[in-house]
């Protein structure tokens, strides 16, 4: 017998399910925002000229940004095109109302796809936001900026021309997945990973306890919907990441080629293509889902979809206890999808109305599969906890939104014994699904999904936040690590940089002591003598132990030689001023000058400005 597909839930239900949503809200509200003080508002841009994603005919004359809401004086844009920084460029004016700022181009820009970041200021003189923009330019008669220098500074001449029109490692270029999210590269992971989890679950419970489910048509078409719902969610994952890693618009990840350098950003990256890949094979399964219970083709048929959950464990790879790590992600998720998947398929087959005695013998396989699955998920679970966030679950956003997904995690378990103990009183003798008991169970299982489909979305969530024991250098290769150790002071401070090449780098300064009581902490990053190249103030906005990073393209290193880092900072037992180091910085293709290039100067030396950087994130160290 067919189950038939039912009307709605009950009234019942539908208070359960609102009293649950305004639960959560209460408590994410508070995991969030709760003991943080009042912060203000930062403003956000709203337009700026170019437009991001436009074409143009020719070069922009300035570039133009529009925000909604009072900036500070400290701000910061740079400019690349084709892979190459933009040179030359001056410090971007602040209009009288403190909302938009302009950077006008005394040079016109080659012709290409340009990416401009900016960062801004809060007017208390905090950092504000950050971000960044595209477009492309069709024709310019000018030379790239920063492709000529003056002919006194042979020393420099050098890497300056080797890294005119020269693009750098597509390597270089590339984050880490497991280090970007926006909103809908959030989408596309909990859509494909919703979809997957409930794909397998129900593969999983059809082989173990439910072999007539290929017979119903119901089945095979919810089989093959969520099949459609993963497919669509992991392409949207895909393009999404494409272009976050890549820090580029959303319409530039719609090029399959483009996917290639996923393979680049980790294993996160490369999970997400072998996800699409595998998503794409379910399809033999799903169209003929018969191929579970044949003994001739059933361990491809589960092998295809198996292998894709794995590859839901390896979003992040990082921390203590890698291998660890890897193992427990793996099996949360083969452990979560047993669950969740299975508990989807009672709640929207199984139990759509009453049938056979098969449909008894499906619910009670699935509560002797659950149980084993709930011990795993619970277990590696916690395996994570520790080995990710340890002590800074209220400290840090990824230890409270953890702690978030750990209520509804219980709720669900709660829900889900009771309803194990009702099919089992309901189910110990029957022959076959009554009516009532069919429509009593639904209601149980379909409150259990319900949670299950929040708490995958939570899980989404969490990949968007470092957690407290995993360092922001996650996925980045800092070539340039100095560390400024003062006894005096109690000072220590590490400044580090990626990719050390010619042009825009990432920046990252940990500080390690003191715990507090910091202040005035600088770091100066000044060019080789006679080189004639601007020098980079930052401040660093910490104030006790913890890391401060910049976004990938940041940090301008116009010419390549001995460069010098000073780091200033004042404690309360004494202070540290400009205490220096020596760094070197390669060439734009990775090329290092030979000794003495940039260090001695070949003509008088040229006053080179300073510019002021602003647009730091702060993370707090656990512990």
């Amino acid at each position: 017998m067919v189950p038939a597909r039912t009307g709605v839930p009950a009234r019942s239900l539908g208070l359960a399910v609102a009293a649950l949503a305004a639960i959560v809200a209460v408590v994410l509200g508070l995991a969030l925002d709760g003991g943080r003080p009042a912060r203000a508002q930062e403003s956000s841009l709203v337009e700026s000229q170019p437009a991001d994603g436009a074409d143009l005919a020719t070069p922009p004359d300035a570039i133009v940004l529009t925000f909604d809401g009072p900036i500070g004086n400290a701000n910061q844009v740079s400019v690349a095109c084709n892979s190459d920084p933009v040179s030359g460029i001056g410090q971007p004016v602040i209009s009288d109302d403190n909302l938009t700022l302009t950077l006008t181009l005394d040079s016109p820009l080659p012709a290409g796809t340009c990416n401009v970041g900016w960062g801004v200021s809060q007017p208390t003189g905090e950092p504000g936001a950050n971000g960044r923009f595209s477009f492309d330019i069709e024709t310019s008669t000018a030379v790239t900026p920063g492709s000529s220098v003056p002919s006194d500074t042979t020393g420099t001449t050098a890497a300056a021309d080797t890294g005119s029109g020269t693009s750098s490692d597509s390597a270089d270029s590339v984050q880490d997945a497991s280090d970007v999210s926006d909103g809908a590269t959030w989408l596309g992971r909990v859509l494909s990973t919703l979809g997957l989890a409930v794909l397998f679950g129900s593969l999983v419970l059809i082989l173990v306890a439910w072999p007539e489910g290929p017979e119903y048509i119901l089945a095979v078409r919810f089989l093959r919907s969520v099949w459609l719902l993963t497919l669509v969610g992991t392409l949207l994952y895909v393009v999404a990441l494409t272009a976050a890693v890549k820090g580029e618009s959303f319409g530039t990840g719609l090029n399959p080629a483009g996917w290639i350098d996923l393979f680049d950003a980790g294993w996160a990256g490369r999970a997400a293509v072998a996800r699409l890949v595998l998503v794409v094979a379910c399809l033999w399964v799903v169209l003929r889902p018969e191929r579970i219970i044949d003994p001739t083709t059933q361990l491809p048929a589960i092998a295809i979809p198996t292998l894709a959950v794995v590859t839901l464990g390896l979003s992040r790879t990082g921390g203590d206890l890698a291998v660890l790590g890897v193992i427990a992600g793996i099996g949360h998720a083969l452990a979560m999808a047993v669950w969740v998947g299975g508990v989807v398929l009672l709640a929207r087959v199984v139990l759509a109305g009453p049938g056979e005695e098969d449909l008894v013998h499906a619910v009670r396989g699935f509560n002797r599969i659950s149980g084993p699955a709930i011990v795993v998920t619970v277990v590696t679970g916690l395996i994570q906890l520790y080995r990710l966030d340890g002590g800074s679950l209220f400290s840090e956003p990824h230890g409270r939104v953890l702690l978030v997904k750990t209520v509804l995690v219980a709720a669900m378990l709660f829900v889900g014994l009771t309803a194990r103990q009702v099919a089992q009183a309901r189910l110990a003798r029957a022959a076959d699904l009554t009516p009532p008991t069919a429509d009593r169970l639904r209601r149980a299982f379909g409150t259990e999904a319900l949670i299950g489909v929040l708490v995958i979305g939570l899980s989404g969530w969490l990949l968007s936040f470092t957690p407290g024991k995993i360092p922001a250098t996650d996925g980045v290769d800092y070539v340039i690590e100095e560390q400024f150790l003062d006894p005096a002071s109690s000072i220590d401070v590490t400044v580090s940089l990626a990719p050390g090449r010619v042009g825009l780098n990432q920046l990252r300064v940990e500080v390690r002591e003191p715990a507090s009581d910091l202040t005035g902490l600088t770091v100066t990053f000044v060019p080789p003598e006679g080189s004639g190249a601007r020098g980079v103030e930052q401040s660093i906005p910490l104030s006790g132990a913890g890391i401060a990073v910049s976004p990938p393209d940041y940090l301008p290193l116009d010419v390549a030689g001995a460069w010098t880092m000073k780091v200033s900072a004042t404690t309360l037992t004494g202070n540290l001023a400009d205490a220096t180091r020596s760094f070197d910085v390669r060439t734009a293709d990775g090329e290092t000058l030979t000794p003495g290039i940039g260090t001695t100067p070949v003509a008088p030396a040229v006053s080179a400005p300073t510019t002021t950087a602003t647009a730091l994130t702060t993370t707090t160290v656990a512990g």
